[in-house]
């Protein structure tokens, strides 16, 4: 006998078990604090009638939704879910919007239309640059679990900038204590920066959320609900936001998300809880809400540093094992197949990105190993696949004597590879990184337009693949594709256009181009 359900209902919490038994169970129920110290609820005894039991869905402005529950017989705890399996009752569940196009740029929307960039937007914003633990001058108070939080104005009118005109929006949630916009008061870093982020180290650009205590987890969960319950509204024609890319690229979590030295698990068992927290907090408002793990390209590499940079694969992995364990829920992925090598743009030569699951990288080369591997019945939710965001790549065009050839890479490649990712029936988004070069981005030059500090938004010159963006899913993509064909030569272009079915690799499999990957080797 074990728990295999547990819904929110409009005034109840529903537990199932997978036998129409009728008997008393005790349940305890916690905060779900991860690495900390438990923090008990409640303990009650509960009557099973037909393999079902409920308990009130709310204690004053507490939901339950957010808890975890155990349950005992006579002293000993069954098996099965842990926590909120089924959100039934939510503010709003329309469908989820259906675009037209997987194109995007991370930009306003006056630069992305006049490149065919106008459906969807994904603008990064940073948890310590929207709320404060305390009320001042442009703030307005949101309340959520029996506090009272405070959200800059700023910060507000700054986001809805960036959405503003896209019809929807899934944006990337950061936890910096210094970058993107944080107004760095100390409170709200004590309480929402990760307690083993290394903040002296020059490296460590974002904090891990902190899921060890319960005000870590309230405030990020607030931060959830405020933007799901102000920006997923279904009277919005446009400036809606519809999903949360959850932290970045934590397969490089030092850089990016860091805890400090830890293992993928330790790393995982917080990272999974703060994914399901933004689905709670968020699907309470709007029923298809979609939360994304980032990840880097890394898919399949041993790092020299294991406590600090990660396999992508693993962590897909661990979260699928997480949920198997604790009960499903609906993550889907965001991830970054820039080419093996960020200082060049022909992805099509790369190396490590072969055609089966064991492949040291995804790039934009073999792009369809993300979607085979998410196909796996392990990874599915309730029968479907996950759906996936390419939602931050690009092409680096030098500055060197060959940059006029890096950008006639860089455009050929965005051709051949926003082609894939359309053939891809899981694929949303399709982000080009960036709208303008960033002379801040470790020396890259990624933009479709070059930098100029003297034009509004430092749009400078169009570069060949602003072109090349603009023609997509248009009358005009024709010519693009000739032209791309012309630069990576019509052999190659097609068979990455089409490439072979993606392989489970035993080990030591010789790939395509007849080598054994470094990671197969003795």
């Amino acid at each position: 006998m074990k728990l295999i359900r547990v819904a929110a209902l409009e005034k109840d919490i529903l537990f199932c078990l997978d036998e129409p038994v009728s008997l008393a169970l005790t349940i305890r129920e916690e905060a779900p604090v991860i690495h900390g110290h438990k923090v008990p609820v409640d303990e009650t005894e509960i009557s099973f009638t037909g393999g079902e039991a409920c308990l009130p869905r709310h204690m004053g402005e507490h939901d339950r939704a957010f808890d975890r529950f155990r349950l005992f017989l006579d002293g000993a705890p069954l098996p099965g879910v842990s926590y909120v399996t089924d959100i039934e009752h939510t503010a709003w569940n329309y469908p989820y919007p259906a675009l037209s196009t997987i194109k995007s740029l991370n930009c306003r929307i006056e630069l992305g239309a006049p490149l065919g960039c106008d459906q969807q937007g994904r603008p990064d914003i940073n948890l310590p640059a929207f709320i404060s633990l305390r009320s001042q001058p442009g703030t307005r108070p949101y309340r959520f679990e029996g506090a009272t939080y405070y959200i800059f104005e700023d910060a507000v009118r700054a986001m809805e900038a960036m959405i503003k005109g896209y019809k929807t929006s899934t944006v990337v949630v950061l936890n910096s204590p210094l970058r993107f916009g944080s107004k760095g008061e100390k409170d709200m870093l004590d309480t929402c920066l990760h307690p083993l982020f290394e903040k002296d180290a020059p490296y460590a650009f974002i904090s891990a959320f902190n899921m060890t205590t319960p005000e870590g987890q309230k405030v990020f969960a607030a931060f959830l609900s405020f933007l799901a319950e102000n920006y997923a509204r279904p009277d919005m024609a446009t400036g809606r936001i519809t999903g949360a890319i959850i932290s970045n690229e934590i397969n490089l979590q030092t850089n990016w998300g860091n805890m400090g030295q830890v293992t993928p698990e330790y790393y995982m068992d917080e990272y999974a809880q703060a994914l399901r927290l933004a689905w709670i907090a968020a699907a309470r408002h709007y029923a298809h809400f979609r939360v994304y793990i980032s990840l880097a390209n890394n898919w399949n590499v041993d790092h020299t540093e294991p406590l600090r940079y990660y396999r992508g694969k693993e962590l897909i992995d661990l979260l699928c094992d997480h949920c198997r364990r604790e009960g499903d829920f609906p993550w889907h992925v965001a991830f970054h197949p820039y080419p093996e090598s960020f200082d060049h743009p022909d992805f099509w030569n790369d190396r490590s990105a072969t055609f089966d699951l064991a492949t040291q990288r995804i790039t934009y080369r073999n792009m369809e190993v993300l979607e085979a591997y998410l196909a796996q019945p392990r990874c599915l939710y309730r029968g479907q696949p996950r759906r996936i965001l390419f939602s931050e790549q690009g092409f680096n065009s030098g500055s060197g004597p060959l940059s006029a050839f890096m950008q006639k890479q860089a455009a050929a490649g965005y051709v051949l590879s926003f082609m894939k990712a359309r053939n891809m029936p899981t694929v949303d988004m399709m982000t080009h990184h960036s709208t303008i070069d960033n002379p801040h981005e470790f020396g890259l030059s990624l933009g479709g337009y070059r930098y100029d500090a003297t034009q509004p938004y430092n749009r400078g010159e169009p570069k060949p693949i602003a072109d090349m963006v603009r023609a997509m899913d248009t009358p005009f993509e024709a010519p693009a594709v000739a032209f791309a064909r012309s630069v990576i030569g019509d052999e190659l272009f097609d068979y990455l256009l089409t490439p072979p079915a993606v392989e489970a690799a035993p080990e030591n499999h010789s790939n395509e181009f007849g080598v054994v990957p470094d990671s197969h080797k003795d």
